[in-house]
């Protein structure tokens, strides 16, 4: 095997992507997200091409059109704390205006009303621990409360009378939801699609004629597209795949049809759905790949959407709806030589079938197997899907395999498997980790004396949990941003969202001998492997002393960490200078490790 060179991962971290393309409901411009110039920002297509319609100091994180099509909402935070304030945009002028100017507060972006003369959203103000419903009427700037406080809410959207919201709140669980119409006069709550077990609602969208639509798994294992009546009472299935999760969907303007996207084993699938008839029609993609952004903009017979795969970046596409080929708008490079994974299952300690990836370096495997990756995604209420990612591309091409499992508690393949890692057993996807290691090594198609493993977030958490309950299988780990300890972790995350992590991993008070049990810094003495850790001073998900506690104490223990701490960003990295460094850093470690 040749040597590995680091230096070959900074063109690809140089890839722009492009995401969440929206058009003009008045005049059908176009306005994306792109980090061309460096990090996230608002870009426009007019008679002279792409430009760039924003120059901020802090990325974009999303945007809105209202419906007259003249103004654009943007919301934007300080240094990926995640406290959004919002924005509005004339992209004629480029004058911009702040709506919210409370550092401290998180703004969580909602809908226009139908007339554009307010907006509804959710706000941790006065108290951090929730997020209450607030209209603005952008011509006063006024702002008023709606309804009594219910926890953590989100606004879907308005009533097509501008008179009431349609809410998502959140229980417990980020899969213990209910659906409500807020009236906003009263704040009286009318319950919408409502059932005596849990439900997880991705989506919802009122209907011009009455009702509406939403995505949830209601009845069933799976997420599948319903119909509910005017006073929420569910009126039918309209949508719905076997064995498969519906992710997202987009209404046409006439509302006589929708295009969804269906989650297959990781790949994105469109459908057009007649409304009436319920006939379906399969949309043609330009490649395999996952699909995001999905909307059918006013006047166009075509959905819009981004779409990345594994060997290019996020680009912006249109998509006939009377099928035919697709237009590529903007973007959409793909990599010379990249890499496209290959999809396969095993059994894992106790029978269950788990779906991993793995991708294979061209040329014939080494005598003693690959030197690998073993990368856990995030979440962990996520899944490992076959999209852009410079660091596997630059891995693959270095000659050492990436593989990629959605152990179980993954999204993507129904509730029941999701639920596989709750609480007391938080160790049992750990153990799918190290059934799938011993398979791949057992097969001869991994050198079992050259096995990373890498991960973000919880993914950073599952490094941690392998190097410290199975210290003799990992050759080296990279934990980025990643919990060390639950209950600091519990203790110090943003409080908005704490109850949601409380009920996936436990309470510190009531469950505290397994929080105790399953923190890697109470066994940290047991690691052997080389570490390296990549966390922002700002990181309002994971706090930054989950990486400092676990430097300290491999110091202490002399035990091999290297620790970047990267300034000004939160849980990730959106500067292109600090995206350079940290997967440079992240580079050079793994050839001198692996």
């Amino acid at each position: 095997m040749s040597a590995i060179d680091p230096a070959a991962i900074v063109p690809l971290l140089d890839i722009p992507s492009c995401r969440a393309p929206a058009r003009s409901p008045g005049t059908g411009t176009l306005v994306w997200i792109s980090d061309a110039t460096g990090m996230p920002q608002l870009w426009m297509s007019d008679a002279g091409g792409a430009r760039p319609l924003t120059d901020r100091p802090e990325p974009v994180n999303s945007f809105a059109w209202n419906p007259a099509g003249d103004r654009i909402l943007f919301t934007a935070d300080c240094g990926g704390d995640e406290r959004w304030q919002l924005h509005l945009l004339d992209p004629t002028t480029g004058k911009v205006q702040a709506l919210t100017r409370d550092p401290m507060t998180v703004h969580m972006w909602g809908a226009f009303s139908p007339d554009s003369a307010r907006i509804a959203y959710s706000a941790n103000a006065p108290q951090k621990d929730r997020l209450d419903l607030q209209v603005m009427d952008l011509s006063t700037r006024a702002v008023t409360p709606v309804s009594t406080p219910a926890g953590h809410q989100e606004v879907l959207g308005f009533s097509p009378d501008g008179e009431s919201l349609l809410v998502r709140l959140i229980l417990g669980a980020g899969s213990d939801q209910k659906l409500h119409l807020v009236e906003i006069a009263s704040g009286r709550r009318m319950p919408v699609l409502q059932a005596p077990h849990r439900v997880r609602f991705a989506a919802a969208r009122m209907l011009k004629a009455g009702g509406g639509l939403a995505l949830c798994d209601l009845d069933g294992d799976r997420m599948a597209l319903w119909r509910f009546a005017s006073d929420g009472v569910v009126q039918g299935c309209v949508h719905q795949i076997e064995g498969c999760d519906l992710e997202a969907f987009a209404l046409s303007s006439d509302q006589k049809s929708i295009v969804v996207t269906v989650n297959r084993d990781g790949f994105s699938q469109l459908d057009h759905v007649d409304l009436a008839s319920g006939q379906v029609r399969a949309l043609a993609l330009p490649m395999p790949g996952v699909v995001s952004g999905l909307t059918v903009p006013a006047g166009y017979d075509a959905a819009l959407c981004a779409i990345g795969s594994p060997v290019s970046a996020p680009a912006v596409f249109q998509i006939p709806l009377a099928g035919g080929p697709c237009l590529t708008l903007h973007g959409a490079k793909s990599l010379e030589n990249g890499i496209e994974p290959d999809l396969a299952r095993f059994d894992s300690f106790d029978g269950l079938s788990v779906p991993y990836f793995t991708y294979t370096p061209r040329g014939a495997c080494p005598a003693g197997g690959w030197p690998a990756v073993f990368i856990i995604h995030g979440g962990p209420e996520m899944q490992w899907r076959p999209e852009w990612r410079a660091d596997v591309q630059w891995l693959v091409s270095q000659g050492i395999m990436v593989v990629a499992p959605n152990v179980r508690g993954s999204t993507g393949y129904g509730r029941a498997y999701h639920g596989l890692d709750d609480r007391e057993k938080r160790l049992d996807s750990l153990s799918d980790l190290t059934a799938l290691r011993a398979h791949l090594t057992g097969a001869g198609d991994v050198d079992p004396t050259r096995c990373a493993v890498f991960g973000r977030s919880y993914g950073g958490y599952m490094v941690m949990a392998a190097l410290t309950e199975d210290p003799d299988l990992w050759r080296c780990g990279v934990n980025f941003y990643g919990i060390g300890n639950f209950f600091t972790h519990l203790m110090a995350t943003g409080p908005w969202a704490r109850m949601i992590r409380v009920a996936e991993y436990g309470d510190p008070d009531k469950d505290a001998d397994l929080l105790r049990r399953i923190s890697p810094v109470n066994r940290i003495d047991r690691v052997r492997a080389p570490l390296l850790m990549v966390h922002a001073d700002r990181d309002p998900r994971v706090p930054p002393c989950e990486s400092e506690i676990i430097n300290s104490l491999m110091f202490g223990l002399g035990k091999r960490c290297d620790f970047l701490r990267i300034a000004h960003e939160g849980h990730g990295f959106k500067r292109i200078d600090n995206i350079r460094r940290v997967f440079g850093t992240l580079a050079g470690f793994i050839a001198k490790e692996l």
